[in-house]
């Protein structure tokens, strides 16, 4: 009796604690319930090598000259380095050395084609594709997206699903600006035509707002994003739009120095390597500075966000966009509701038909089982999808296998002349086994689903763990017990 109690205690806190969770806290809806955009995106992997070769073909050149080799020239090209000497020199064991990452692809004379070795571009790669992932999320946290998804889909995709957001090009401008800050110094400016004449290793020409004025500017920047704490709107000394921004320690003290030592030269503050503005540096800046242009409020605040996040490593290309409105969400949700409470009323029929009394026990412990499905969902913060809806109907009928096995050993041991009470306690005791293993097997296989899905996989996957949890407890542990109680009021058939 002391057990009897226990488990009707433990059976009514259940179903108290369930109901209280699914009324009082709402469940986070999926993109293709709510509505909202879904995107595929593809990091451009060339460029971001491009971009690295183009970085270290500086460092490349810099340390040639210290080691006192006569460089003709160091170029950045799209898969190496070109490196022309004026006479021939020891550059393998100079690469071993200096720059182990790389190896020389081709030698003519004093000529030298120099790249990344394989597993060191492979490295490059993924690292590219990670971090494109992390500041993808971080924007999409700056924007306010419950529950959104960024995922990897394959070796260099990124699925990208944003529910409730339904402003594509809005979207898209702040996922897709690379948003590459960089503060350098200038030195000169004018027509690109005579510009061009004065390009070294050392400096480049960018472009600007003006067709008319382009600026040459060291390449290596005072400050990048790298450098921010934090970046937000605010307006300049015209009352227009503008983004200020704060830096690091670390940035404060490189830029306090840089600024101290150039007083009376001017700053290009470039953005996606396009020059926005180019103020005087009049004093000493440390911790803090400011990017004026012709700015409207709303471009002003997708960049304070976009800044905030971090640039992303490479340009990115979208693949596939689709917007998925609301009204479809509701439609899926209203079939479903009546999916599922079909599905119910069928199942109470059938097991009622087929198992009298003993068939109200097992509907009792499809109740609990949806309940406890919902209410576990809603604590751990998971986000149900239309085939996550499929998974729930789908659990309602997995949830009475468990009931059949035992109910139909139990009728096994009322044939074979036992008492209705050594029934109850033999069928179960005998069917557990088979109920167990199916439980794990089902877990496993939503296991596997939710370690290599993605989208609408993981949704399913999600509600059938957790429906495989919950239908163990509802329909396994408490199996025994319900029986026993129609039992005591001598309403058991079966």
């Amino acid at each position: 009796m002391k057990n009897f109690y226990a488990n009707l205690g433990l059976l009514a806190l259940l179903f108290v604690l369930s109901i209280a969770i699914v009324l009082y806290r709402p469940i986070n809806l999926g993109l293709d319930l709510r509505g909202g955009i879904s995107m595929v995106v593809q990091p451009d992997l060339s460029y971001a090598v491009e971009q690295e070769y183009s970085r270290l073909s500086r460092d490349l050149y810099q340390k040639l000259r210290e080691e006192n080799f006569k460089v003709l020239d160091v170029l950045a090209e799209r898969e190496h380095i070109r490196v022309e000497l004026l006479e021939d020199g020891d550059i393998q064991a100079f690469l071993e050395k200096n720059f182990p990452r790389f190896e020389v692809k081709r030698k003519e004379a004093n000529f030298y084609l120099v790249g990344l070795k394989e597993s060191e571009l492979e490295q490059l790669r993924i690292g590219v594709i990670n971090q494109t992932v992390e500041v993808l999320r971080r924007r999409i946290d700056e924007l306010g997206v419950v529950q959104p998804v960024i995922t990897k889909i394959g070796q260099d995709r990124i699925l990208v699903e944003l529910p409730g957001i339904l402003d594509l090009e809005r979207a898209k401008s702040i996922i897709g600006k690379t948003a590459l800050l960089e503060l350098k110094l200038v030195v000169e400016s004018g027509a690109r035509e005579e510009l061009e004449k004065r390009i070294t290793p050392e400096l480049e020409l960018l472009p600007s707002g003006d067709p008319f004025e382009w600026f040459l500017v060291e390449k290596s920047a005072v400050i990048t994003g790298a450098d921010l704490k934090t970046a937000y709107t605010s307006q300049d000394e015209f009352g227009r739009p503008a983004v200020s921004f704060e830096l690091t320690d670390r940035g404060a003290d490189k830029f306090g120095e840089a600024t101290e030592k150039n007083i009376g030269k001017r700053l290009a503050i470039v953005l996606d390597k396009k020059v926005i503005s180019a103020p005087v540096i009049r004093s000493r800046i440390t911790d803090m500075g400011q990017i004026t242009g012709q700015f409207t409020p709303e471009e002003s605040r997708e960049l304070a966000i976009v800044l905030r996040a971090g640039a992303l490593p490479t340009k990115i290309e979208f693949l596939q966009e689709s917007v998925i409105g609301p009204t479809l969400g509701r439609d899926a949700i209203e079939q479903g509701i009546k999916a599922g409470i079909g599905g119910y009323l069928l199942l109470v029929l059938l097991l009622i038909f087929r198992y009298k009394s003993a068939g109200i026990t097992a509907n009792l412990s499809i109740i609990l089982n949806a309940l406890m499905l919902w209410a576990g969902m809603v604590l751990l913060g998971a986000t149900l999808t239309l085939p996550g809806i499929a998974g729930i109907i789908l659990n309602m009928g997995i949830a009475v296998d468990s009931n059949v096995l035992i109910f139909e050993r139990v009728k096994e041991e009322l044939r074979l002349g036992n008492s209705p009470r050594k029934a109850i306690e033999l069928g179960y005791r005998r069917s557990l086994s088979a109920v167990f293993d199916t439980h794990i097997t089902l877990l496993v296989a939503a296991l596997i689903l939710f370690q290599f899905g993605s989208g609408p996989v993981k949704g399913f996957a999600t509600t059938l763990t957790l429906g495989t949890i919950a239908s163990f407890v509802s329909n396994v542990y408490f199996a025994k017990f319900l029986l026993e109680v129609l039992y005591k009021l001598r309403f058991f058939r079966v």
